[in-house]
């Protein structure tokens, strides 16, 4: 029950009992004490634990386990010695066949809170071809460090706190080693981690994404200013399995990964990444998917469902790269892919170019304003792709899709509670959600993309 306006029940450092009710977002797991909520970070459904209040706001508090009593069969021992205090992973204590069923409950959880009767079918969460090893792009901070200079670092768990790294399981073992490689080759030319309490030193962090299918690899140096020590150690990083070299220049706050400066050191501008038989330019600051396995995935969920016949024109809404467009031109009369970002357009164009097609026009503005061109100057979709931020599209562009009535849309999400209310939206708009698939993207976390199928509501 409820405690308005009453005092928490548990104070700092008290020892308290827990029955472990349900997964939250995040690492956490929920309990009560007297109708008061208790968090507890690497807890199950089921458990009966020993834990310390950390934190006991008015609201909610939070503990730490002290000693697990009963234990949930889905307990697995993590793989890492950072786990829960490195903020990167939130679920190595669940056994990987368990994560994927707490990602399809979820979904299913957001869109019957959403859509009521109307909630689609949610399937079997699709894996990972790994539980680990999948994350393709990694960035290391680095912390200042007497006998070393610096070591790599990642932020702690809900902190911007620096937990020093000696092993990442979670991360594919090449962009770790030359991430890894660049902070130590940094540290002996006597280049200094940047301390934000003190306000010196120069390095923030080092940035690499690889690419197993075609070896590529990116490297990039973020740094407060310019470090003409990247230049000498250029050569090094290519030696070691660097395809490009770049630096990138942020005088932002601490929450900040990258500057909107780069500077190109060596090699070509973009990697190549391949999916499937389509080839991917992917700039040095560009977003694309971590796991690249996982991004297929997507790819042949999307292209299935929409069943593309050879006279259709397909609209790929927030279009980033081409992940979809550059997948799906091949199958179509013509793609037109809309992108607010000039950094995502052009790689979506070298991608163009790269695979040689002519059937995708690239579009760079805001989707909100842009797709007004579609079906005036702009061909009518028969069909759209809709990949949206985190937050989702918003009932303007969903209204627009609505009016341009495609004969089948397909959503992909990146948040289960966002894709939640745009469904509903849409279904207020006359299209029904047929079906949702989870994917795997993130491993050992508790995020899930999802793809979700909709047609035209029969009347």
């Amino acid at each position: 029950m409820p405690r308005p306006d009453l005092p928490a029940p548990v104070r700092r450092g008290d020892r308290v009992r827990l029955q472990i009710e349900t997964l939250c977002d995040g690492p956490d797991a929920l309990a009560h004490v007297d109708g008061y909520v208790v968090m507890v970070p690497g807890a199950l459904p089921g458990e009966q634990i020993r834990a310390e209040v950390t934190s006991a706001a008015r609201k909610f508090g939070r503990a730490r386990i002290a000693f697990v009593d009963e234990s949930a069969p889905e307990r697995v021992e993590p793989k890492c010695r950072h786990f829960l205090s490195c903020g990167g992973c939130h679920w190595q204590h669940i056994d990987y066949e368990a994560q994927l069923r707490f990602k399809q409950a979820r979904v299913e959880k957001d869109l019957r809170w959403a859509l009521g009767e109307h909630a689609p079918m949610v399937a079997p969460t699709i894996k990972n071809r790994s539980p680990y090893g999948m994350r393709h792009k990694i960035a290391l901070q680095v912390l200042p460090d007497r006998r070393h200079g610096m070591v790599p670092a990642m932020h702690a768990l809900r902190e911007l706190d620096l937990v020093p790294l000696v092993e990442c399981p979670a991360a594919a073992d090449k962009p770790l080693r030359l991430a890894r490689a660049a902070i130590e080759l940094l540290a002996e030319l006597r280049v200094e981690a940047w301390d934000p309490l003190e306000d010196r030193g120069d390095l923030r962090s080092v940035l690499v994404r690889t690419s197993e299918a075609t070896g590529h690899s990116h490297v990039v140096i973020v740094s407060r200013f310019d470090l003409p020590e990247v230049d000498r150690i250029a050569q090094d990083l290519v030696s070691i399995g660097a395809t490009t070299v770049s630096s990138n220049l942020n005088d932002g706050p601490e929450s900040r990964l990258l500057g909107t400066r780069t500077l190109h050191v060596s090699g070509p501008d973009r990697i190549d990444e391949r999916i499937g038989d389509v080839h991917y330019c992917i700039s040095p600051t560009a977003f694309f998917q971590t796991s690249p396995y996982a991004a297929g995935e997507l790819v042949r969920l999307v292209r299935e469902f929409l069943a593309c016949k050879a006279s259709d024109v397909i609209a790929d809404l927030y279009c980033g790269g081409g992940l979809f467009s550059l997948a799906l031109c091949g199958h179509a009369r013509e793609v037109i892919g809309i992108e607010e970002s000039p950094v995502a357009i052009a790689d979506a164009e070298a991608g163009q170019r790269r695979n040689r097609v002519r059937n995708v026009r690239f579009v760079r503005g805001p989707v909100e304003a842009q797709m007004q061109r579609l079906g005036a100057g702009l061909p009518k979709p028969d069909l759209v792709v809709l990949d949206p931020p985190r937050e989702g599209a918003g009932a303007e562009v969903l209204q627009r899709i609505a009016t341009l009535r495609p004969r089948k849309v397909a959503y992909v999400a990146c948040d289960p509670s966002a894709l939640a209310r745009d469904l509903r939206l849409l279904h207020a708009h006359g299209y029904a959600a047929k079906r949702v698939v989870p994917v795997d993207m993130f491993p050992q976390t508790w995020h899930v993309e999802a793809v979700a199928m909709l047609e035209p509501i029969q009347s």
